[in-house]
């Protein structure tokens, strides 16, 4: 009988205009694409095969007027949307989407949120220049672009440098380095370079990024001892300072390009500080054409190539510059030894087959996360990673003695026992009922959800896992169980935050025993095919679990200038040591929160906070100025529109009047989170 077979990965490339696959094939065969390129741009085609199909974007021929909307939308946006709408239908078809540059990740993400209606493909975003030009963008283009690139499935960079940069901006977002590979079918030998006395030294230099430093080139080939004489080729677009040793061209055809390649002793890469590993492509040409390469050492290049395949010497050194040229020129040896060391590299993973390769393995694992349901990690045995998790639960609690005991029962039901529960709470009064043992733990702290988590962490002891859970949060029987999967499955992961199946905050709250009925009802407490784990954008405070060495090697705490309910600290907090790793939603971990009214902080105050916490956050970079502003606005405009008809349970009139205090006190330069606490 015939066996079903699933059908083929289909992933669309996105590109810039004049990189369409017509376009660009055609300048290719004619040798009008200078370098050592592919027939379609950077090679995404080498990931086709009988499981994958490939396809990519095309250009639309243009006339006066549709350049000039193209051209005029690029200029106000920052990134060329018309493109993306004109492929839009390869785009939306796709299983998968991969982009080169931030500009096509932008734009493709700008067309998912135009088109809302539409299902999705999971997109691959890939970064090259963004992260070096993020300080100088204005601050308006800053937010479009947080905003867009925050809802990417992933980000990916050509260096890690990049991504360790990125990782302040994004924090908790999954993010991978892709090392960039060129074509690598063909290699050419060259004589490695003799210095005898009175002939020049060939030097080529190339590249048009505006990090190549032409300057340090010059100076270091200027001063290059008596007996030495060199002469440099600088291939580029733009005006290097002049010299009489200096040649600059421009090469257009591929012949010409090979020609220099041909003629030269050695390739030298001069930069400027840039975190995008600037010049690989070079060094990479440069190696299959089997030259020597000297690089300025900058932009994680050394993660491509060591010491032993590049000559490496310190940002804007002539001296050493120059040094390596002539030593390299009098050591034929270690030139061939270069050679080798980086095309042996090359060979194994710094090719544009790896490259594709890598985008195929990410996406089939994206595409994974979003088919598994949350019950599938529960059907088989936790592996002993997850049953040898130790997960500490921290309760921070004021004033619901009660409710406290009932959630401290119902932690009694997991399935993964936790290793010990730890309460903090202002007064003994406020656990009344409870009888501290070996697994459960009580402590006095001041009065503050800052401080009091912040005493629990101080208690954590050898727990690999913290979860804080609310004092009115009660958990499924899996939740802990399904936390040490996802957290011994992925040491990328250091924050989590479960689904809350009903969230009593949102409303005059709910009951113990009406919680226990939804945990018990399979159409409340449903299992829908939702990813196990999903990208979040922090932790949620009533529920929220950490991975206690991150905590520890960032050295982090909860932010004690946010005073009594801390409005906002699960999000300082989780954003914060998002920069270690990823921030994740474990659809399997679920619970009802009750949103118990008693304990809560007054309308006042609590309206102050609404203002003046974001604003706080946002100065202190942990929460971006327009998720600060539309937080302020929803609340205020809420508070305002429910305070002529305020529900019983919310003292609404309160929390306006708290929001305008804290609106004049930002007008007068005068508001901190702490004034909160004299209204």
């Amino acid at each position: 009988m015939p066996t079903e077979t699933a059908p083929p990965l289909r992933a669309f490339v996105q590109l810039s205009y004049g990189y369409g696959a017509t376009n660009w094939h055609t300048r290719w065969k004619k040798g009008e694409i200078p370098g050592i390129n592919e027939p379609y741009a950077y090679g995404y085609y080498r990931a086709a095969g009988p499981g994958i199909v490939i396809a990519q974007s095309e250009d639309k021929v243009e006339g006066p007027l549709s350049r000039l909307v193209r051209y005029g939308v690029r200029f106000i946006l920052g990134f060329d949307f018309v493109q993306a709408w004109r492929n839009r239908g390869g785009i939306l078809s796709a299983d998968v989407v991969w982009t080169h540059t931030e500009a096509q990740a932008l734009a493709v993400l700008l067309l998912c949120r135009l088109t809302s209606g539409a299902s999705h493909p999971p997109l691959i975003a890939q970064s090259v220049w963004l992260m070096d030009r993020w300080p100088h963008e204005p601050a308006w283009r800053c937010l479009l672009m947080r905003s867009l690139l925050s809802r990417a499935d992933m980000l990916t960079f050509l260096s890690p440098e990049n991504l360790a940069q990125a990782r302040t901006i994004f924090p908790g977002q999954r993010m991978e380095w892709i090392p960039f590979g060129i074509r690598a079918d063909e290699m050419t030998d060259h004589p490695a370079p003799r210095h005898a006395p009175g002939a020049p030294i060939q030097v080529l230099s190339l590249g048009n990024d505006r990090h190549r430093d032409w300057t340090t080139l010059i100076t270091a080939t200027s001063s290059l001892p008596a007996d030495v004489t060199c002469h440099v080729t600088i291939a580029t677009a733009s005006l290097p300072p002049s010299a009489a040793h200096v040649t600059r061209v421009t090469p257009t055809h591929n012949d010409a390009l090979f020609g220099l390649y041909d003629a030269a002793d050695i390739v030298v890469v001069p930069l400027t500080h840039n975190l995008h590993a600037s010049g690989i492509t070079v060094i990479e040409e440069a190696t299959l054409r089997g030259l020597p390469v000297i690089a300025t050492d900058t932009g994680g290049l050394r993660h491509y190539f060591d010491g032993t395949c590049v000559f490496y010497v310190p940002v804007g050194d002539a001296q050493a510059m120059g040094h390596a040229i002539v030593t390299l020129a009098c050591d034929p040896d270690r030139c061939a030894r270069m050679v080798r060391n980086a095309r042996e590299r090359m060979h194994t993973c710094l090719n544009s087959k790896s490259y594709a390769l890598r985008h195929v393995a990410l996406s089939r694992e994206l595409l994974s996360q979003r088919t598994s349901t949350t019950q599938a990690p529960m059907a088989d045995a936790p592996s002993p990673a997850a049953r040898n998790m130790k997960i500490t639960v921290g309760i921070a609690t004021s004033g619901r003695p009660d409710i406290l005991r009932e959630t401290i029962a119902e932690l009694g039901r997991q399935t993964h026992q936790a290793h010990r529960i730890i309460v903090c709470a202002p007064t003994m009064q406020d656990m009344t009922g409870l009888t501290p043992s070996e697994g459960l733990i009580l402590l006095q702290g001041p009065r503050g959800l800052a401080h009091q988590r912040n005493l629990l962490l101080r208690h954590m002891g050898d727990a690999d896992i913290v979860v804080f859970f609310d004092d009115d949060f009660l958990p499924d029987p899996d939740y802990l169980a399904h936390c040490a999967r996802a957290f011994a499955m992925d040491p990328d992961i250091v924050v989590a935050t479960g689904r809350v199946l009903a969230d009593g905050a949102k409303g005059p709250g709910l009951t113990v025993e009406a919680a226990r009925d939804m945990l018990a009802n399979p159409s409340v407490n449903d299992t829908p095919p939702l990813p196990a784990i999903q990208a979040a954008w922090n932790g949620y405070g009533c529920n929220m679990a950490y991975r206690l060495s991150s905590i520890a090697s960032a050295g982090l705490r909860f932010d004690e200038r946010l005073p009594l309910y801390a409005w906002y600290e699960d999000i300082d907090f989780s954003r914060q040591l998002g920069r270690q790793g990823r921030i994740v939603r474990v659809n399997g971990a679920k619970g009802i929160h009750l949103g118990s009214k008693s304990g809560r902080t007054p309308g006042r105050k609590l309206g102050y906070s609404q203002v003046a916490n974001p604003l706080y956050l946002s100065r202190k970079g942990t929460f971006p100025l327009d998720h600060a502003l539309r937080s302020i606005g929803r609340n205020m405009a809420m508070n305002a529109i429910r305070s002529l008809w305020p529900e019983p349970y919310i003292d609404r009139r309160g929390r306006i009047i708290g929001n305008w205090l804290a609106i004049r006190d930002a007008i007068l330069g005068r508001i901190s989170p702490e004034k909160m606490l004299t209204l």
